[in-house]
């Protein structure tokens, strides 16, 4: 989720002061490191991604850190209504599920069941002590304790390996940079069982330059998954009062779009 505060949160100064810290010691170190003999283009790439995903982790914990309570900035403090709905009707897959950038948990818990076990993915440790907390009281989604079938690990995504019947995709496409959503399909096809679904959360919705959170739209999920061996389950537009949040920036809107791995 990169720096997603720099353009759609408003937290604290302190917790702007820190990022700036943490983003002036970042340049600082890399003007500093010794030149690697005998790089190449591949190299270069590989250690661009591995400075993303530190820089990821870095911010995501200093938001986090700074306080962050529920129904705060990205937070709504409840499983998306729209995506409750969803759940509600008993069709998404059983087994195992995954939930990236899962944050404080409330999708992890809802999907959860004696039926379905699901992982949440957290960069930061703060956040992942924060969805330990949530889930420690929290109701699964068949009305039993949540810890019995949900858990929240320290992992990248882009490098997280297992097997799922199911993902549900919700504010982090949109924090990921443009250039690693090819990637981001990618990691999603072999992360995804065949016959497995994914369940994309399109928002903030827009043509806008810049971000985090970037703009996305129906287009651009459809582009990534296409190639990646999806094909369309449905594409349901959240009504005006299920909407989760505020957009940034962009129109007001969500869409859940589900896909299925053939």
């Amino acid at each position: 989720r990169m720096s997603i505060v720099r353009t759609c949160l408003s937290l604290s100064s302190r917790h702007l002061t820190s990022r700036r810290v943490l983003s002036h010691v970042g340049r600082v170190v890399g003007s500093h490191r010794p030149p690697v003999r005998g790089s190449n283009p591949t190299h270069r790439r590989t250690e661009k991604k591995r400075n993303e995903i530190v820089a990821m982790g870095q911010d995501w914990e200093s938001m986090w850190a700074a306080g962050l309570e529920p129904g705060q900035a990205f937070d709504a403090s409840r499983v998306e209504p729209g995506f409750q709905d969803l759940i509600n009707t008993g069709t998404l897959p059983k087994g195992t599920a995954l939930v990236p950038g899962c944050g404080r948990g409330y999708a992890v818990a809802a999907l959860g069941s004696a039926e379905r076990k699901v992982v949440g993915v957290e960069v930061s440790n703060t956040a992942k002590a924060a969805a330990d907390a949530y889930l420690s009281t929290a109701k699964a989604g068949d009305g039993s304790a949540a810890t019995e079938h949900c858990t929240v690990v320290i992992d990248d995504f882009f490098t997280h390996t297992g097997q799922y019947d199911l993902v549900y995709d919700c504010t982090f496409l949109c924090a990921i940079p443009p250039s690693r959503r090819e990637e981001w399909a990618t990691q999603m096809s072999k992360l995804i069982k065949p016959g497995g679904e994914i369940v994309s959360l399109v928002f903030p919705l827009g043509d806008y330059e810049g971000g985090p959170p970037f703009a996305l739209s129906t287009k651009i999920v459809e582009d990534l998954l296409t190639p990646a061996g999806f094909e369309v389950v449905s594409l349901t537009e959240v009504p005006e009062e299920k909407l989760a949040r505020t957009a940034p920036r962009g129109l007001r809107g969500e869409y859940l779009y589900r896909w299925r791995r053939m």
